[in-house]
Protein backbone atom coordinates (compact mmCIF):
# COMPACT_ATOMS: atom_id res chain seq x y z
CA UNK A 1 0.00 0.00 0.00
CA UNK A 2 2.87 2.37 0.78
CA UNK A 3 4.28 1.97 -2.73
CA UNK A 4 0.89 2.74 -4.26
CA UNK A 5 0.55 5.90 -2.22
CA UNK A 6 3.99 6.97 -3.40
CA UNK A 7 2.93 6.33 -7.00
CA UNK A 8 -0.15 8.51 -6.50
CA UNK A 9 2.03 11.28 -5.10
CA UNK A 10 4.33 10.97 -8.12
CA UNK A 11 1.33 11.30 -10.46
CA UNK A 12 0.12 14.35 -8.53
CA UNK A 13 3.58 15.91 -8.78
CA UNK A 14 3.64 15.22 -12.56
CA UNK A 15 0.22 16.90 -12.87
CA UNK A 16 1.46 20.01 -11.03
CA UNK A 17 4.52 20.17 -13.28
CA UNK A 18 2.40 19.69 -16.43
CA UNK A 19 -0.01 22.46 -15.44
CA UNK A 20 2.81 24.82 -14.43
CA UNK A 21 4.74 24.33 -17.69
CA UNK A 22 1.58 24.57 -19.81
CA UNK A 23 0.68 27.93 -18.25
CA UNK A 24 3.79 29.53 -19.71
CA UNK A 25 3.79 27.84 -23.13
CA UNK A 26 1.89 29.39 -26.02
CA UNK A 27 1.89 31.84 -28.89
CA UNK A 28 2.42 34.69 -26.41
CA UNK A 29 5.54 34.52 -24.25
CA UNK A 30 4.73 35.20 -20.61
CA UNK A 31 7.33 35.48 -17.88
CA UNK A 32 6.63 34.16 -14.40
CA UNK A 33 7.47 37.56 -12.95
CA UNK A 34 5.31 39.51 -15.42
CA UNK A 35 2.05 38.01 -14.13
CA UNK A 36 2.65 39.84 -10.84
CA UNK A 37 3.58 43.12 -12.53
CA UNK A 38 0.77 45.68 -12.33
CA UNK A 39 1.89 47.24 -15.64
CA UNK A 40 1.75 43.95 -17.60
CA UNK A 41 -1.99 44.17 -18.28
CA UNK A 42 -1.98 42.15 -21.51
CA UNK A 43 0.16 39.35 -20.07
CA UNK A 44 -2.01 39.16 -16.96
CA UNK A 45 -5.20 39.01 -19.02
CA UNK A 46 -3.79 36.21 -21.17
CA UNK A 47 -2.63 34.31 -18.10
CA UNK A 48 -5.64 34.73 -15.80
CA UNK A 49 -8.49 35.02 -18.30
CA UNK A 50 -7.40 32.64 -21.08
CA UNK A 51 -4.70 30.14 -20.14
CA UNK A 52 -5.52 29.43 -16.49
CA UNK A 53 -9.23 28.64 -17.01
CA UNK A 54 -8.43 26.71 -20.20
CA UNK A 55 -5.87 24.50 -18.44
CA UNK A 56 -8.16 23.98 -15.46
CA UNK A 57 -10.94 22.98 -17.87
CA UNK A 58 -8.63 20.50 -19.60
CA UNK A 59 -7.43 19.02 -16.28
CA UNK A 60 -10.97 18.62 -14.94
CA UNK A 61 -12.21 17.21 -18.25
CA UNK A 62 -9.43 14.64 -18.31
CA UNK A 63 -10.18 13.61 -14.73
CA UNK A 64 -13.93 13.39 -15.44
CA UNK A 65 -13.58 11.28 -18.60
CA UNK A 66 -11.05 8.95 -16.96
CA UNK A 67 -13.21 8.59 -13.85
CA UNK A 68 -16.30 7.86 -15.95
CA UNK A 69 -14.29 5.30 -17.92
CA UNK A 70 -12.97 3.41 -14.94
CA UNK A 71 -16.41 3.42 -13.28
CA UNK A 72 -17.94 1.75 -16.34
CA UNK A 73 -15.05 -0.68 -16.74
CA UNK A 74 -15.32 -1.69 -13.08
CA UNK A 75 -19.09 -1.95 -13.28
CA UNK A 76 -19.22 -4.02 -16.47
CA UNK A 77 -15.96 -5.83 -15.68
CA UNK A 78 -14.86 -5.02 -19.21
CA UNK A 79 -11.65 -3.06 -19.85
CA UNK A 80 -13.01 -1.85 -23.21
CA UNK A 81 -16.02 -0.01 -21.74
CA UNK A 82 -15.97 3.79 -21.99
CA UNK A 83 -18.38 6.78 -21.70
CA UNK A 84 -19.29 6.85 -25.39
CA UNK A 85 -20.82 3.42 -24.84
CA UNK A 86 -23.88 5.05 -23.26
CA UNK A 87 -24.43 7.50 -26.12
CA UNK A 88 -23.54 10.43 -23.88
CA UNK A 89 -21.18 12.02 -26.40
CA UNK A 90 -23.71 11.80 -29.22
CA UNK A 91 -26.41 13.25 -26.93
CA UNK A 92 -24.23 16.20 -26.00
CA UNK A 93 -23.34 16.67 -29.66
CA UNK A 94 -27.02 16.97 -30.55
CA UNK A 95 -27.52 19.78 -28.05
CA UNK A 96 -24.47 21.66 -29.30
CA UNK A 97 -25.49 21.31 -32.95
CA UNK A 98 -28.95 22.70 -32.19
CA UNK A 99 -27.44 25.76 -30.49
CA UNK A 100 -25.12 26.38 -33.45
CA UNK A 101 -28.04 26.12 -35.89
CA UNK A 102 -30.48 28.44 -34.09
CA UNK A 103 -29.86 32.05 -35.23
CA UNK A 104 -29.18 34.63 -32.54
CA UNK A 105 -28.67 32.14 -29.71
CA UNK A 106 -25.67 32.81 -27.45
CA UNK A 107 -22.84 30.30 -27.65
CA UNK A 108 -22.68 30.48 -23.84
CA UNK A 109 -25.66 28.11 -23.90
CA UNK A 110 -23.64 25.35 -25.57
CA UNK A 111 -22.29 23.92 -22.30
CA UNK A 112 -25.57 23.82 -20.32
CA UNK A 113 -27.70 22.66 -23.27
CA UNK A 114 -25.26 19.92 -24.34
CA UNK A 115 -25.10 18.78 -20.71
CA UNK A 116 -28.89 18.56 -20.50
CA UNK A 117 -29.21 16.64 -23.79
CA UNK A 118 -26.47 14.25 -22.66
CA UNK A 119 -28.32 13.55 -19.42
CA UNK A 120 -31.60 13.20 -21.32
CA UNK A 121 -29.89 10.55 -23.42
CA UNK A 122 -29.02 8.65 -20.26
CA UNK A 123 -32.63 8.83 -19.06
CA UNK A 124 -33.83 7.41 -22.39
CA UNK A 125 -31.31 4.58 -22.15
CA UNK A 126 -32.50 3.85 -18.61
CA UNK A 127 -36.07 3.65 -19.89
CA UNK A 128 -35.16 1.39 -22.80
CA UNK A 129 -33.00 -0.90 -20.72
CA UNK A 130 -35.79 -1.35 -18.17
CA UNK A 131 -35.05 -4.06 -15.64
CA UNK A 132 -33.36 -1.44 -13.44
CA UNK A 133 -36.25 -1.66 -11.01
CA UNK A 134 -36.09 -5.44 -10.77
CA UNK A 135 -34.68 -7.38 -7.85
CA UNK A 136 -31.26 -6.03 -6.99
CA UNK A 137 -29.54 -9.39 -7.26
CA UNK A 138 -30.22 -9.42 -11.02
CA UNK A 139 -27.09 -7.86 -12.50
CA UNK A 140 -27.85 -8.81 -16.12
CA UNK A 141 -29.30 -5.36 -16.80
CA UNK A 142 -25.75 -4.23 -17.58
CA UNK A 143 -26.10 -6.06 -20.89
CA UNK A 144 -29.38 -4.29 -21.54
CA UNK A 145 -27.79 -0.93 -20.76
CA UNK A 146 -24.93 -1.61 -23.17
CA UNK A 147 -27.29 -2.65 -25.95
CA UNK A 148 -29.59 0.32 -25.35
CA UNK A 149 -26.58 2.64 -25.31
CA UNK A 150 -25.28 1.30 -28.62
CA UNK A 151 -28.71 1.67 -30.22
CA UNK A 152 -29.27 5.23 -28.98
CA UNK A 153 -25.72 6.21 -29.90
CA UNK A 154 -26.27 5.00 -33.47
CA UNK A 155 -29.60 6.83 -33.70
CA UNK A 156 -28.24 10.13 -32.36
CA UNK A 157 -25.15 9.90 -34.57
CA UNK A 158 -27.37 9.59 -37.63
CA UNK A 159 -29.49 12.57 -36.48
CA UNK A 160 -26.33 14.61 -35.88
CA UNK A 161 -25.06 13.71 -39.33
CA UNK A 162 -28.36 14.77 -40.91
CA UNK A 163 -28.34 18.11 -39.04
CA UNK A 164 -24.72 18.66 -40.00
CA UNK A 165 -25.61 18.45 -43.69
CA UNK A 166 -28.25 21.17 -43.28
CA UNK A 167 -26.32 23.37 -40.87
CA UNK A 168 -25.28 25.85 -43.56
CA UNK A 169 -22.63 28.36 -42.53
CA UNK A 170 -22.32 26.81 -39.07
CA UNK A 171 -20.86 23.55 -40.37
CA UNK A 172 -17.22 24.48 -39.69
CA UNK A 173 -18.00 25.55 -36.11
CA UNK A 174 -19.95 22.35 -35.48
CA UNK A 175 -17.20 20.12 -36.88
CA UNK A 176 -14.61 21.93 -34.76
CA UNK A 177 -16.73 21.48 -31.62
CA UNK A 178 -17.40 17.82 -32.38
CA UNK A 179 -13.65 17.26 -32.81
CA UNK A 180 -13.10 18.37 -29.22
CA UNK A 181 -11.14 21.30 -27.90
CA UNK A 182 -10.81 24.04 -25.29
CA UNK A 183 -10.51 27.11 -27.50
CA UNK A 184 -12.63 29.88 -26.01
CA UNK A 185 -13.48 27.88 -22.89
CA UNK A 186 -13.14 30.05 -19.83
CA UNK A 187 -14.30 30.63 -16.30
CA UNK A 188 -17.99 30.40 -17.26
CA UNK A 189 -17.69 26.79 -18.44
CA UNK A 190 -15.48 25.95 -15.49
CA UNK A 191 -17.96 27.41 -13.03
CA UNK A 192 -20.86 25.45 -14.54
CA UNK A 193 -19.20 22.03 -14.67
CA UNK A 194 -16.54 21.94 -11.92
CA UNK A 195 -19.00 21.41 -9.01
CA UNK A 196 -20.53 18.44 -10.87
CA UNK A 197 -17.11 16.95 -11.66
CA UNK A 198 -15.76 17.44 -8.13
CA UNK A 199 -18.87 15.87 -6.59
CA UNK A 200 -18.75 12.92 -8.99
CA UNK A 201 -15.07 12.33 -8.32
CA UNK A 202 -15.48 12.42 -4.53
CA UNK A 203 -18.35 9.92 -4.63
CA UNK A 204 -16.45 7.60 -6.98
CA UNK A 205 -13.49 7.58 -4.60
CA UNK A 206 -15.78 6.27 -1.87
CA UNK A 207 -16.89 3.36 -4.06
CA UNK A 208 -13.44 1.81 -4.53
CA UNK A 209 -13.99 -1.00 -2.01
CA UNK A 210 -17.36 -1.89 -3.52
CA UNK A 211 -15.85 -2.20 -6.99
CA UNK A 212 -13.18 -4.49 -5.55
CA UNK A 213 -15.92 -6.73 -4.16
CA UNK A 214 -17.81 -6.61 -7.45
CA UNK A 215 -14.70 -7.84 -9.27
CA UNK A 216 -15.15 -11.17 -7.47
CA UNK A 217 -18.29 -11.78 -9.55
CA UNK A 218 -21.93 -10.77 -9.25
CA UNK A 219 -23.08 -13.87 -7.37
CA UNK A 220 -20.21 -13.89 -4.88
CA UNK A 221 -20.44 -10.15 -4.29
CA UNK A 222 -24.15 -10.50 -3.50
CA UNK A 223 -23.41 -13.36 -1.11
CA UNK A 224 -21.07 -11.13 0.91
CA UNK A 225 -23.72 -8.42 1.19
CA UNK A 226 -23.01 -6.07 -1.75
CA UNK A 227 -26.14 -4.42 -3.14
CA UNK A 228 -25.18 -4.77 -6.81
CA UNK A 229 -28.31 -3.08 -8.13
CA UNK A 230 -27.70 -0.01 -5.98
CA UNK A 231 -24.06 0.10 -7.04
CA UNK A 232 -25.08 -0.27 -10.67
CA UNK A 233 -27.56 2.61 -10.53
CA UNK A 234 -25.13 4.91 -8.72
CA UNK A 235 -22.34 4.02 -11.18
CA UNK A 236 -24.44 4.72 -14.26
CA UNK A 237 -25.61 8.07 -12.87
CA UNK A 238 -22.08 9.03 -11.79
CA UNK A 239 -20.44 8.10 -15.09
CA UNK A 240 -23.19 9.90 -17.00
CA UNK A 241 -22.83 13.09 -14.97
CA UNK A 242 -19.04 13.09 -15.29
CA UNK A 243 -19.01 12.34 -19.01
CA UNK A 244 -21.81 14.81 -19.75
CA UNK A 245 -20.00 17.58 -17.85
CA UNK A 246 -16.75 16.82 -19.69
CA UNK A 247 -18.34 16.68 -23.14
CA UNK A 248 -20.31 19.89 -22.51
CA UNK A 249 -16.99 21.69 -21.92
CA UNK A 250 -14.77 20.21 -24.57
CA UNK A 251 -16.90 18.48 -27.16
CA UNK A 252 -16.22 14.89 -28.11
CA UNK A 253 -12.75 13.75 -27.04
CA UNK A 254 -11.95 10.14 -27.85
CA UNK A 255 -9.86 7.51 -26.05
CA UNK A 256 -9.34 9.32 -22.72
CA UNK A 257 -12.00 7.32 -20.92
CA UNK A 258 -10.87 4.14 -22.66
CA UNK A 259 -7.09 3.95 -22.48
CA UNK A 260 -6.26 5.96 -19.35
CA UNK A 261 -7.97 3.54 -16.88
CA UNK A 262 -6.14 0.62 -18.51
CA UNK A 263 -2.80 2.40 -18.20
CA UNK A 264 -3.61 3.23 -14.59
CA UNK A 265 -4.14 -0.48 -13.86
CA UNK A 266 -0.81 -1.34 -15.43
CA UNK A 267 0.86 1.38 -13.37
CA UNK A 268 -0.69 0.87 -9.95
CA UNK A 269 -2.62 -2.42 -10.01
CA UNK A 270 -6.28 -3.41 -9.95
CA UNK A 271 -7.18 -2.23 -6.43
CA UNK A 272 -9.83 0.37 -7.23
CA UNK A 273 -9.08 2.32 -4.05
CA UNK A 274 -5.88 3.39 -5.82
CA UNK A 275 -6.74 2.78 -9.47
CA UNK A 276 -9.57 5.33 -9.47
CA UNK A 277 -7.46 8.28 -8.19
CA UNK A 278 -4.53 7.17 -10.38
CA UNK A 279 -6.80 7.13 -13.42
CA UNK A 280 -8.09 10.63 -12.68
CA UNK A 281 -4.59 12.04 -12.23
CA UNK A 282 -3.34 10.34 -15.40
CA UNK A 283 -6.37 11.61 -17.30
CA UNK A 284 -5.68 15.18 -16.20
CA UNK A 285 -2.00 14.91 -17.16
CA UNK A 286 -2.84 13.34 -20.52
CA UNK A 287 -5.38 16.00 -21.49
CA UNK A 288 -3.33 18.96 -20.22
CA UNK A 289 -0.35 17.79 -22.28
CA UNK A 290 -2.54 16.99 -25.30
CA UNK A 291 -4.15 20.45 -25.18
CA UNK A 292 -0.75 22.10 -24.86
CA UNK A 293 0.38 20.27 -28.00
CA UNK A 294 -2.86 21.16 -29.80
CA UNK A 295 -2.46 24.90 -29.22
CA UNK A 296 1.29 25.12 -29.82
CA UNK A 297 2.15 22.66 -32.59
CA UNK A 298 0.99 25.05 -35.35
CA UNK A 299 1.01 28.22 -33.24
CA UNK A 300 -0.55 30.83 -33.47
CA UNK A 301 -3.27 28.58 -34.91
CA UNK A 302 -4.42 25.45 -33.12
CA UNK A 303 -5.99 22.10 -33.86
CA UNK A 304 -8.77 20.29 -31.97
CA UNK A 305 -7.41 18.40 -29.00
CA UNK A 306 -9.56 15.41 -29.98
CA UNK A 307 -7.24 14.89 -32.95
CA UNK A 308 -4.23 14.74 -30.62
CA UNK A 309 -5.86 12.29 -28.20
CA UNK A 310 -6.94 10.05 -31.09
CA UNK A 311 -3.47 10.20 -32.64
CA UNK A 312 -1.91 9.12 -29.35
CA UNK A 313 -4.75 6.92 -28.13
CA UNK A 314 -5.25 4.71 -31.19
CA UNK A 315 -1.75 3.14 -31.12
CA UNK A 316 -1.95 2.72 -27.34
CA UNK A 317 -5.35 1.06 -27.71
CA UNK A 318 -3.95 -1.38 -30.28
CA UNK A 319 -1.01 -2.10 -27.96
CA UNK A 320 -3.39 -2.81 -25.06
CA UNK A 321 -5.40 -5.25 -27.21
CA UNK A 322 -2.24 -7.06 -28.33
CA UNK A 323 -0.96 -7.15 -24.75
CA UNK A 324 -4.25 -8.61 -23.51
CA UNK A 325 -4.28 -11.21 -26.30
CA UNK A 326 -0.70 -12.20 -25.50
CA UNK A 327 -1.42 -12.56 -21.78
CA UNK A 328 -4.50 -14.68 -22.51
CA UNK A 329 -2.47 -17.02 -24.72
CA UNK A 330 0.23 -17.28 -22.05
CA UNK A 331 -2.31 -18.13 -19.34
CA UNK A 332 -3.93 -20.74 -21.61
CA UNK A 333 -0.57 -22.48 -22.04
Amino acid sequence: MRHKIIKLLVLFFILIISVSVSLFIGSADISVFRIFDSDAINEKNIFYMIRLPRILNSAFTGAALSCAGIILQSLFRNNLAEPGLLGISAGAGLGAILIFMIPGVSFLLIAPVSFLTAMLTTVIIFYLAKGLSTKYTNFLTSNKIILAGIAINALLSSINGFLLIYSGNSVSQIIYWLSGGFSGRGWTEFGITSPIIITGILISLLLGREYNVLALGAELSVSVGLNTKRLQNISIILSSLLAAAAVSIAGIISFVGLIVPNIARLFIGSDNRFTIPASMLLGSVFLVISDTIARTIISPSEIPVGIITSFIGAPVFIWLILKKDKSEKSSAQ
